[in-house]
């Protein structure tokens, strides 16, 4: 009898939770949010602070990238986890931007908290939302500073790209610009649309991020396999099979009776691989680019024959090779034949700070990849750095897509928020409180900005609006107020979208009004850690 009793407990299995209305729900929910904020908000700007986060696994990042933090700190709160998301999808479309998101979705249900408990119902909180964003929405394209005019002109790419690395890596941001701007106008000569994987980052340990240099070609983090180590002018063939004349997957029975035959048996063996040399030395062939293994007498008669040989374990690089080098993949044995071969200007062996790698230079025609060869003292210093390359290529992407900037350091921010203050003073009804407070929010970068610097906040919001400029921000630098448009510039279609997302999340988040959580299925506990394996 007692299981048809009433309650939601009877309803559900043994072991859900239930929260439901203002106190339970909604206040808990924004309440996890905000402690999510808070953990990134401090890394805002170029002199935010890093965190340190060990990931499940123990792995160590030390990073101000919002996007690294979020992906390795494992949210396990539904509501927060709508806000990671949200930063995901933001480095997913721009690839920029993604503390932006976390920062202003959780600025705006702080706001909504205070609303809700000075006696707002979430529904009018939301209605009010909505159309402060939709008004945002149109302000943006309304402040655009400055439109890339010409793709091929590096200065004006650099000066887009300079602020992305500043906010990661102050400091190495010229050298680092002009680097990242090098690379993509390799990659897109010709006018070809930009991909990510066309450019590569190369990290080699030791010197510092001021000897960062870009190679027009590929390089491999390893030694050629035999004694030839430079090729000048050099035909490649790339092969993604085993260049083993024996190698076969049938196993068989062989009776020999004498010397003889013992003798004659091998010398087969020897044969075929000398007549697999000789076909692919009368091809023209310098350099043999292998995906897989190559046998010991193979190895001899290339070597016999001045025939560089390069290993490439990874099937992934073995295409970019290709792509790299014009040529296509060959999968038996035998020569190539002249439409499947590459070419690079030069193919050498390089030691960079003790390390070991080989370089395909292919200088006067265009090759499709190009690589970045990040130095630095620390593996910290360099996975930050790859990060912030990674923001500017994205960076240079979406400008390929969109060419139009805002004003940055906090000044489009404030722009905005003093835009739909004057749009919440003509609105009749509640709906002017929220989007009075929708607007307040966007209040809390140029704070954040100013408060990483060590400077006061609320005088210099203040300072921000005191100038009525709309391109005025906050000058870390000098520490003041001024017109920043010359040199920090944000983009403005990665802004729109983080806009858009942080509104959505936290629209969402207000939207919930009752959890119902179901027990968690069987298993291992939580937090329980894996049994180690032996290497």
């Amino acid at each position: 009898m007692n299981q048809l009793g009433g309650g939601l407990q009877n309803l559900l299995k043994e072991g859900a939770r239930h929260y439901s209305g203002l106190e339970e729900a909604i206040l808990k929910n924004i309440d996890a949010c905000k402690q999510l904020t808070a953990i990134t908000r401090t890394s805002l700007g170029p002199l935010g602070m890093n965190k340190m986060v060990v990931n499940n696994l123990e792995k160590l990042f030390v990073t101000t990238d919002a996007a690294t933090i979020m992906k390795e700190l494992d949210v396990h709160h539904p509501a927060a986890r709508l806000i990671a998301l949200a930063s995901k999808f933001q480095e997913t479309e721009s690839g920029d931007g993604t503390n932006f998101v976390v920062i202003l979705a959780g600025e705006l249900l702080k706001l909504a908290e205070e609303l809700i408990q000075t006696g707002l119902h979430p529904s009018e909180i939301v209605n009010g939302y909505e159309r402060a964003s939709a008004k945002a929405d149109e302000i943006i394209p309304q402040l655009v500073a400055y439109t890339v005019t010409d793709f091929r002109n590096k200065e004006q790419i650099e000066k887009c790209l300079r602020p992305v690395i500043a906010s990661k890596i102050y400091g190495y941001e010229n050298h680092l610009a002009a680097c990242a701007a090098e690379a993509g106008l390799i990659v897109t000569e010709g006018d070809i649309k930009f991909e990510m994987d066309n450019v590569r980052i190369l990290k080699l340990q030791g010197g510092n991020l001021g000897q960062t240099e870009v190679v027009r070609g590929l390089i491999l983090s390893r030694a050629p396999e035999g004694s030839v180590k430079h090729v000048k002018d050099a035909k490649i063939a790339v092969y993604n099979c085993p260049l083993d004349p024996q190698s076969s997957d049938t196993k068989g029975t062989v009776l020999l009776t004498n010397a003889e035959e013992l003798k004659n048996y091998t010398q087969s063996e020897e044969d075929m691989a000398k007549k697999l040399v000789q076909e692919i030395v009368d091809a023209g062939v310098k350099v043999v680019v292998a995906g897989g293994s190559i046998a010991e007498i193979v190895m001899h008669f290339l070597e016999l024959n001045n025939i560089m040989v390069v290993k490439v374990p990874s099937k992934f690089e073995v295409r970019r090779f290709c792509k790299m080098l014009g040529a296509t993949m060959v999968v038996r044995l035998g020569a190539p034949t002249p439409e499947e071969l590459g070419y690079a200007d030069s193919v050498s062996l390089e030691e960079i700070s003790s390390n070991k790698v080989t370089v395909f230079k292919r200088e006067n025609e265009r090759t499709q990849i190009a690589t970045v060869v990040v130095r630095a003292s620390t593996k910290n210093v360099m996975d930050d750095a790859e990060r912030a390359l990674d923001d500017a290529f994205n960076t240079f992407r979406m400008l390929r897509k969109d060419p139009r900037f805002v004003v940055g350091g906090g000044a489009c921010e404030a722009e905005i928020a003093k835009r739909i203050k004057d749009f919440a003073a003509t609105q009749p009804g509640l709906d002017q409180y929220a989007i009075m407070r929708y607007a307040q929010a966007f209040e809390i970068i140029p704070k954040t900005l100013a408060e990483t610097a060590g400077l006061d906040s609320n005088e210099f919001l203040a300072k921000i609006y005191a100038e009525n400029n709309p391109h005025a921000g906050i000058d870390i630098e000098e520490g003041s107020v001024k017109d920043v448009s010359d040199f920090i510039v944000d983009h403005m279609e990665t802004k729109r979208w983080a806009i858009k997302l942080a509104s959505d999340a936290a629209l969402t988040v207000l939207r919930v009004d009752q959890i119902i959580m179901a027990k968690p299925a069987g298993g291992p506990k939580p937090g329980a850690r894996p049994p180690e394996e032996d290497d």
